[in-house]
């Protein structure tokens, strides 16, 4: 009987820790990706009949969304994310896809909203700015830990 207890206390101590989302992509499952059609900062960079370089290569059907949500555990809200953002010149395809959690997923502290700001710093820097090249952009999405990056970019956010 108390072996049982201790074994039920167990389980409902480690269980929430397997259903919650991953606040960075498992780099065995999401590696991240470049897209072959261009990764130079003229073709990312630029616009084409008006467009960004990731409105014309956003193309994730719901189906694979789908399919990503249940792989990676969503839970609350969140949205299916490019590891390298399309607006680096990221891949639209599975392995540099991920679910990425909301504020309300419990116990994450990375969401999409961090991510997301995040990126257009880094596009201003590669894009706009011109204060950094698109190899280096890209990879501070492929180091382990993107809030480590975040912390470098407003280090007092992170105290």
């Amino acid at each position: 009987m108390i072996r049982t207890f201790l074994v039920l206390t167990l389980i409902s101590w480690i269980a929430p820790a397997w259903a919650q989302p991953a606040e960075l992509p498992d780099p065995r499952l999401t590696p991240g990706a470049v897209a072959e059609d261009g990764h130079t900062e003229i073709s990312v960079c630029g616009l084409v009949d008006g467009l960004t370089y990731s409105k014309r290569h956003r193309a994730t059907p719901q189906a694979l969304k789908r399919e990503l949500r249940d792989r990676d555990g969503a839970i609350g809200r969140g949205e299916v994310d490019h590891r390298i953002p399309l607006a680096l010149g990221g891949a639209d395809i599975v392995n540099n896809l991920w679910w990425q959690p909301g504020p309300d997923a419990p116990g994450v502290v990375w969401t999409y909203l961090d991510k997301d700001r995040l990126e257009t710093e880094i596009w201003l820097r590669v894009c706009k700015r011109r204060t950094m090249p698109l190899d280096d952009g890209q990879a501070v999405f492929l180091v382990p830990g993107w809030g480590r990056q975040y912390c470098k970019v407003w280090p007092a956010e992170c105290q």
